[in-house]
């Protein structure tokens, strides 16, 4: 399936080609607060569309994982986990089509991990 995403001021795009069944709810303090849910792609799956402005990269503790917002909204498309720094982890609750409540949502300890 094709899943099309944006951030609250449309500034990034996201396209995700892929099958959408199962999203990962994290624990942590950022993404408990941000509301984030984690679809776990490879890279060769997302296509992002942003004015190059538009980016910004938070970092906290190890360093090793890399949240990426929207400087002019807020809003937090995509990440790249610490485990695995190679692929992303999409916020499902930033596409427009996608049905949150027919997911599978497994539970993740991410406040365990700091």
């Amino acid at each position: 399936m094709h899943f099309k995403g944006s951030r609250h001021c449309g500034a990034i795009r996201l396209d995700v080609e892929g099958d959408l069944v199962e999203a990962m709810e994290c624990d942590c303090s950022i993404c408990r607060m941000a509301g984030f849910l984690h679809w776990i792609v490879d890279e060769r799956q997302v296509a992002i569309h942003a004015r190059l402005d538009s980016l910004a990269t938070y970092r906290w503790g190890s360093g090793e994982a890399r949240h990426y917002f929207c400087r002019f909204c807020g809003i937090a498309p995509l990440r790249r986990p610490r485990q695995a720094p190679e692929r992303y982890c999409v916020n499902v609750r930033c596409f427009e089509d996608a049905r949150t409540e027919t997911l599978i949502i497994t539970p993740y300890p991410g406040r365990n991990l700091m």
